[in-house]
């Protein structure tokens, strides 16, 4: 990556590198991130908890580790750093003041890799809504143009696109990690399901039947595979279990991917979506491009999606979660929930929960592990090795153009999750780089899966794409000249 002359600006690993040769401090690093956090973040509202005096005291004591000194934000849902606040959303947790008692895992393991939590991102309430909207923090707006949206959970991708910060956590329960981070024109992965431990904490009804994963949202793919290597592993009571890699994510990038079997889907296969012709675009760029490159490119992806992205038999469970989520903060806080402490939406959701059926419950995960079937054939039985589609199938939306949250948001999300979704329900892994940029100046973000537990081919796909359509020198213009 080359060097801009501002260490703040660097990708993670970068960063740790001057840190290591004594060309800047872990003091001085975070005092420059808190600067630049403090001059864009009011436009943008993507850090919404700063935790600045202990990331202060953290950068200090920092271990000398790989990335030593080096800030990096949580998405404030699922995950929890110890005596912090943990809100996801939800107007009840920050007025009780509500901190956490323990680290996660992933916490943990950041930490012990030299990493220094600066601070907390926004998301829908517990992210059950497209947009980062939530009535207890407001609007995260794109740093390419502060009139457009960043999706789920953009608080994370606005923050390193921005440059506040290298590398961010966040989470993907049907695209939230790969959409945001499309729009935002950084690089986000959703890794397979069970290599990231979401515990010790045992909640969102088994991480939403397997539908919800950590992920990792940076500016390069080098950051993204060595902080996948720190926070990969099975932990105890995690729920599944990814193969064990053959080596370490990192060391792929330096290998030359194979020649692989790649298909392209660039459209509907349900018919019922218009995919824009900008999203439409870069994924005919992207396959030009590795077509030239030796690939074996074609139309073709698992047929089960003309059936949609997910099955609607799951959506008696999604209702579960939501009550099952306001129970236990109504535990962490001391008092149940009412109708009154969070968003209507988010209530309509608890409510249908409390009567759904054992029976039905029951049918909704077997709906999901039956179209996963179908789905991962197209990987196992059919000998393909990669899937290229458009992120989003519709260009971001402006700020103003969000529906009320009624059925016509719902059907919006939907929409907006069609190339995504698919890969929640699969299990597989995902990840989104931003490869052209559109019309409206605004990036397009590509999505490439793979077969279960292949995040190598994934990453070293990802980084023969950084090298031939480069998007390091890309900055939004608000936060040029910082």
């Amino acid at each position: 990556m080359k060097d801009p002359g501002r260490p703040v600006l660097l990708d993670a690993t970068a960063q740790a590198e001057k840190i290591r040769r004594g060309e800047v401090s872990p003091e001085d690093l975070l005092e420059q991130t808190i600067a630049r956090i403090e001059k864009l973040n009011p436009a943008l509202n993507a850090i919404v908890i700063p935790l600045f005096e202990k990331a202060r005291r953290e950068a200090r004591s920092a271990p000398q580790s790989l990335f030593r000194g080096v800030p990096y934000i949580l998405k404030d849902l699922s995950l929890f750093s110890k005596g912090d606040p943990y809100v996801a959303g939800v107007a009840a947790l920050k007025a009780a003041g509500y901190r956490s008692d323990h680290d996660s895992y992933f916490v943990e393991r950041m930490r012990a890799a030299g990493f220094v939590l600066t601070g907390r991102a926004n998301s829908p309430e517990l992210g059950i809504m497209g947009p980062t909207e939530p009535v207890t923090w407001g609007w995260t707006r794109n740093p390419w143009n502060t009139s457009y949206q960043t999706g789920g959970g953009g608080g994370a991708a606005a923050a390193v696109a921005s440059g506040m910060v290298p590398v961010a956590h966040g989470n993907d329960g049907g695209g939230s990690v790969r959409i945001t981070a499309g729009q935002c024109g950084v690089v986000g992965l959703m890794p397979s399901r069970g290599r990231v431990s979401p515990g010790p904490m045992i909640h969102n009804c088994d991480n939403v039947a397997g539908m919800l994963r950590e992920g990792l949202i940076a500016r390069s793919v080098r950051d993204v595979a060595a902080v996948l290597d720190i926070v990969s592993g099975h932990r105890p009571g995690d729920a599944y279990c990814a193969p064990e890699p053959s080596r370490p994510f990192a060391t792929e990038l330096a290998r030359e991917p194979r020649k692989l079997r790649i298909g392209v889907l660039d459209s509907d296969p349900a018919g019922q979506v218009q995919v824009d012709r900008n999203c439409a675009r870069a994924v005919q760029a992207t396959a030009d491009i590795l077509a030239k490159q030796g690939h074996g490119v074609s139309a073709g992806f698992p047929a089960v999606l003309r059936q949609g992205g997910w099955p609607e038999a799951f959506n008696p469970c999604i209702a579960v979660v939501v009550a099952r989520e306001l129970e236990l903060f109504g535990k962490l806080i001391g008092r149940a929930l009412t109708a009154q402490d969070v968003e209507p939406v988010t209530w309509k959701y608890a409510e249908m929960g409390r009567h759904v059926t054992a029976d039905l419950y029951a049918a909704g995960v077997d709906s999901l592990r039956a179209r996963a079937h179908e789905i991962e054939r197209w990987w196992a039985d059919d000998g393909w090795d990669v899937l290229v589609t458009p992120t989003m199938p519709v260009r971001s939306l402006r700020v103003d153009e969000t529906p009320a949250k009624d059925e016509s948001f719902l059907q919006l999300a939907v929409a907006i999750t069609l190339f995504t979704v698919p890969y929640n329900v699969s299990g597989q892994p995902a990840i989104s780089l931003p490869l052209y940029w559109g019309d409206d100046g605004l990036p397009v973000g590509v999505q490439l899966v793979a077969a279960c537990g292949r995040e190598d081919i994934l990453l070293r796909l990802a980084a023969q794409l950084e090298q031939l359509m480069p998007w390091a020198e890309r900055i939004p213009p608000l936060a040029q000249g910082l």
